[in-house]
């Protein structure tokens, strides 16, 4: 009877705390040759638990290359959309799931997403590490330069892999081939170095020296000097670290990701994510500058909120955070309730855009102003080139609640239609962001956004972006509640890119501002922060309707001489009910 009641106990107990799923009970474990079919039935398994269950991972290095991996056809956001894509854990149609990976790091071979969370609710991922073994991204160190004979001698890690064909030097590895013009010049300290932005770089006539080293021939420019790294790299982006997809109530917990090829966390149609303490950092074990592809986190066609908190974003070739939706091109009218729509960026399309009973509304293109008594309620979405709208669709039929407003009509004008319920409000909150490529933050919401006590640490364009385009990356939309408040800023725009007009940028994509009759911004605050600026421009606003700006500090810089063609503290355009106020001025 004792034994019974023993048994009984442990029944209920487990029933109570879940089923522990063990990846070594499976094969999947560091040091094993594990395969695909070993990782497939472990996440079969998952997907028939029922009620909350943990999946708990060894502690150990897991060498993950495609014979590792399951292939998955996933169209994801602003990534270049190179289906089958190689995916080692696709976590899909799970519920009450606890990644346990404390001590696990990923060394991927090859261009591999990580991680997936796919259809999937109430997921947690705790203490996991990404790496590639051969990132597509190639580091130089530079040993020698000559301005007059226009040549660069560089070493390369053992990583790279090079090979010389006729004089253009190649790096390849699993999965690619790249032969880089150009990237990213950091300085020896690790800092991006002074007004270089993006900068060419000739491998086309290379030679190989005899202690190893290479010489590049017409290859000059005036902020080259030894000691100094350059990150070489494409533009392509195949394969983000961590994609959080269709799913709800999802937490990274102390997650690092030193490379990915192309985002570290990419979050779309997903209600509910937190990252606590989710770094995104170069592996300065080895040796490297760089981190991901593309940005630190990016989060699209997202809903519910958004948590961002004490993490930390270094040597990305993008920003640390990009929360927006998309606008759909409006291309013809079919009746008073239809429309036939289109997704017009060549790395967006394919993902669901809209469901029954969610809000939506239009814009003018030209002008970004929403188009008044346009509001309206989605009923159906019907794909027009493809079988379903996940198979890859770019062109939309989308039926509508209420008739559509006689404005509403692409043959009139240009006209791109957002999508309301799909946008989250964000906590970005206690992070630092770092010696980063472009920009800091960005934030095209209009839900609530909270950015509050970061320390944005030279991030080489502006620390803080809040946009809106309907012409170009078609990435929504208005901000109408954003607070910037305790963060500091040091040494911002050293260097110039698109959107970088101030510390703090304000620059929504408008090709016609004077035309423009209602701002698309408004209710922004920016608070209470710190300056350390070498350069002017603090900020700059476009097309705001309600702004203030006061109780802010600025402490001088002399890091580096002032260069900026933005010689005003705040520059205003096309703004209304401005209250600001000169930050208090330093010394340091």
């Amino acid at each position: 009877m004792k034994t019974g009641f023993a048994l009984i106990g442990c029944v209920l107990a487990a029933s109570a705390w879940g089923a522990v799923f063990r990846a070594a009970d499976y094969g999947v474990a560091p040091g094993k040759a594990f395969q695909a079919s070993d990782v497939a039935r472990l996440l079969e398994a998952l997907r028939k638990a029922e009620g909350p269950s943990t999946l708990r991972l060894e502690p150990g290095v897991y060498d993950i290359g495609p014979g590792q991996c399951q292939t998955r056809t996933w169209f994801i956001s602003n990534h270049d959309q190179t289906n089958p894509r190689l995916v080692f854990l696709p976590l899909e149609d799970v519920r009450g799931l606890t990644v346990e990976a404390e001590g696990v790091f990923l060394n991927l071979r090859g261009r591999i997403l990580a991680l997936g969370v796919w259809d999937s609710a109430e997921v947690t991922v705790d203490g996991l590490t990404v790496d590639y073994e051969t990132p597509p991204l190639t580091q130089a160190t530079l040993t020698a330069v000559d301005p007059k004979a226009k040549t660069v001698t560089f070493t390369l890690p053992p990583e790279a892999n090079p090979t010389l064909e006729g004089t253009r030097l190649v790096f390849a590895g699993p999965g690619f081939r790249a032969a880089p013009g150009g990237g990213i010049l950091f300085e020896a300290d690790g800092r991006i170095a002074y007004r270089t932005a993006d900068i060419g770089f000739n491998l086309g006539r290379v030679t190989r020296n005899a202690d190893g080293s290479y010489t590049a021939a017409d290859c000059a420019n005036p902020a080259f000097r030894p000691g100094q790294r350059m990150a070489l790299r494409t533009w392509e982006r195949p394969a983000p670290g961590i994609v959080l997809s269709d799913s709800r109530d999802v937490t990274l917990r102390e997650v690092t990701i030193h490379y990915a090829d192309g985002m570290g966390v990419l979050g779309q149609n997903t209600e509910n994510i937190t990252l606590e303490r989710v770094r995104v950092v170069p592996n300065r074990a080895k040796g490297r500058f760089f981190s991901t592809q593309a940005d630190a986190t990016h989060f699209s066609g997202c809903s519910g909120h958004i948590r961002c908190e004490a993490g930390e974003f270094a040597g990305m070739m993008d920003d640390a955070i990009n929360v927006h939706g998309t606008y759909l091109r409006v291309q013809r009218r079919v009746d008073d309730r239809t429309l036939e729509c289109a997704y017009m960026h060549g790395q967006s399309y394919g993902m669901e855009w809209g469901a029954k009973g969610e809000a939506v509304t239009f814009v003018r293109s030209r002008t970004m102003e929403r188009i008044a008594g346009s509001d309206n309620v989605l009923e159906t979405v019907t794909p027009l080139d493809a079988e379903t709208v996940r198979a890859g669709a770019k062109r939309l039929r989308l039926t509508f609640r209420d008739p559509l407003p006689s404005t509403i009509d692409p043959a009139k004008e240009k006209l791109g239609i957002e999508n309301l319920t799909r946008t989250p409000s964000v906590d970005f909150i206690g992070n630092r962001i770092a010696d980063n490529r472009a920009r800091g933050a960005l934030f095209s919401t209009p839900k609530p956004v909270r950015c509050l006590n970061n320390l944005f640490d030279h991030t080489s364009g502006s620390a803080i972006l809040l946009c809106g385009d309907c012409n170009g990356w078609y990435e929504t939309g208005a901000c109408t509640d954003v607070l910037i408040q305790g963060n500091i800023f040091v040494n911002a725009l050293t260097s110039p890119y698109q959107f970088t007009e101030a510390v703090v940028s304000i620059c929504p994509e408008i090709p016609d501002l004077a035309g423009q009759t209602v701002r698309l911004h408004s209710n922004i605050r920016i608070v209470g922060n710190t300056f350390v600026a070498f350069d002017a421009p603090l900020v700059f606003a476009k097309s705001v309707d309600g702004l203030v700006v006061r109780g802010n500090r600025l402490v001088r810089g002399t890091d580096y001489a002032p260069y900026h063609w933005n010689k005003e503290w705040l520059t205003l355009r096309g703004c209304d009910n401005v209250k600001a106020e000169p930050p208090t001025e330093t010394r340091p």
